[in-house]
């Protein structure tokens, strides 16, 4: 499994990139009589291949363009078309151009895999990439993660994988010894972090809260903590009972807490957090504690301090009263559109993308968790700021879940309703009791449960 996760300052993987150019090695199609798998661009006749990304952003942004540059000149009649939305606008855009069927390669991150194989708006594309040498250099790991949902099936090709880790400012909680001590040695519980209030002033409070969009990621966090061990590889589920994990009296302690950390160690602004403003109040000290993925690192080294420099350094995340936490280690990826009329060639920029040193150089670029096996095992990626990863990977009470039910066609419209219930649950005009419940009626009626298949 992938567990170390590294990053590189764009502009210097710009000039790397220049001299990285790649022969590609491509298999044939299997669907020979299938003309959208048999394109053959020329300048005469050339073709545009349009990818969508999910997380743009100017630690990866220019290297994706930089990479379409270099796949065109070794393509003769082939443009790649890169288009990069905000993050909180991809989602929309994505769905929107899967279903206008103008767009040849997606990144599906969130609940978009899943409603768009339900809608049969993604190809299977492994009887033509498992012959090419992007397949054949990833790891085992992605290789299980890129045939996911069958044998001789790939709707997704992982390209990095997100492993959340605590952000962590020790000069604000000086004032509590131990529980820094113990967030350090990657001990601390949940109720650890609430007690770690008491450090809090008039401008800084201990916990990076998530208020706006995926909030509700914050009580998944916590509630999970409560019930592992008992969970199933997928991370909805209790093994014990075999019903979803939310119907476990333990989840009402679980989310009870995070509502008294919401109310008592958070930033009052940070009900309307999402994702920007969580990493910015940890940057400029209004919280001392975030939660979040990997690539966060670059951005916090760059606004805010060097890790070298002491001011902060990584820590695994809280444990629940048994010694344990579980998260997803899965992570974002490259899918072919079905509606795509070049498949090959967008398969085959995908296998670009897929290759060394492409893929690596994207890995520490952007910061997330390489997908090649040359890279998995460079010392860079166990160094400085990273090794928590490798920390994390290693320990046995710290759950790696698949990210199979986050998968599910269910799930997209559990994360507007359970989104809509946070909003509610902060304001006060939910209760704990009656959100838990809701949650337990939708996955134990709308969602396929691993142990009733």
């Amino acid at each position: 499994m992938i567990k170390q996760l590294a990053t590189r300052k764009s502009a210097a993987v710009l000039t790397t990139v220049a001299l990285a150019l790649s022969v590609l090695t491509m298999g044939s199609s299997s669907a020979a009589t299938d003309a959208t798998w048999n394109c053959a661009p020329t300048k005469a006749k050339p073709v545009t291949v349009r990818l969508i990304e999910y997380f743009a952003g100017p630690a990866r942004t220019p290297l994706l363009n930089a990479y379409a540059r270099q796949f065109e000149s070794k393509n003769p009649g082939v443009k790649v078309e890169i288009i990069s939305p905000s993050q909180a606008d991809s989602p929309a855009k994505i769905t929107q151009l899967l279903q206008a069927k103008n767009v040849d390669i997606v990144e599906p991150a969130g609940a978009i895999l899943g409603q768009a194989m339900s809608a049969k708006q993604i190809a299977n594309i492994y009887p033509y990439f498992s012959k090419t040498k992007g397949w054949a250099g990833l790891t085992d790991y992605s290789k299980f993660q890129a045939t996911l949902f069958g044998k001789n099936t790939t709707y997704m090709v992982p390209n990095g994988y997100y492993t959340k880790s605590a952000f962590v400012r020790p000069g604000a909680l000086t004032a509590v010894p131990a529980i820094l001590a113990k967030i350090k040695a990657g001990t601390a519980t949940w109720q650890d972090i609430y007690d770690a209030k008491s450090t809090n002033t008039a401008t800084s409070s201990m916990y990076a809260m998530r208020g706006a969009r995926a909030s509700f990621t914050q009580a998944v966090f916590i509630i999970r903590a409560y019930n592992a061990p008992d969970l199933n590889s997928g991370g909805y589920w209790n093994k014990s009972t075999k019903t979803s994990m939310f119907n476990n009296p333990k989840s009402k302690d679980a989310l009870d807490l995070m509502m008294k950390i919401w109310h008592d160690a958070s930033p009052a602004a940070s009900v309307a957090w999402g994702y920007p403003e969580m990493v910015q109040g940890f940057i400029d000290g209004t919280a001392n504690y975030l939660i979040q993925d990997n690539e966060v690192i670059q951005m916090v080294e760059d606004k805010y301090a060097p890790f070298t420099s002491g001011k902060w350094f990584l820590a695994q995340m809280p444990k629940g009263p048994t010694g344990y936490s579980a998260q997803d280690v899965s992570g974002g990826g490259w899918s072919v559109a079905q509606s795509s009329k070049c498949k090959n060639i967008a398969a085959n920029f995908v296998d670009f993308l897929t290759t060394d040193p492409q893929a690596s150089i994207f890995a520490r670029a952007y910061g997330v968790g390489p997908v090649t096996k040359t890279a998995s095992t460079d010392p860079f990626f166990k160094t400085g700021a990273w090794a928590i990863f490798d920390k994390i990977g290693k320990d046995p009470k710290e759950l790696k879940l698949d990210g199979s039910d986050v998968a599910q066609t269910c799930y997209g419209e559990f994360f507007t309703q359970a989104d809509k219930d946070m909003q509610a649950m902060y304001a006060g005009s939910l209760t704990t009791t009656d959100a838990l419940k809701s949650w337990a009626t939708f996955w134990d009626t709308k969602c396929i449960n691993p142990y009733k298949k």
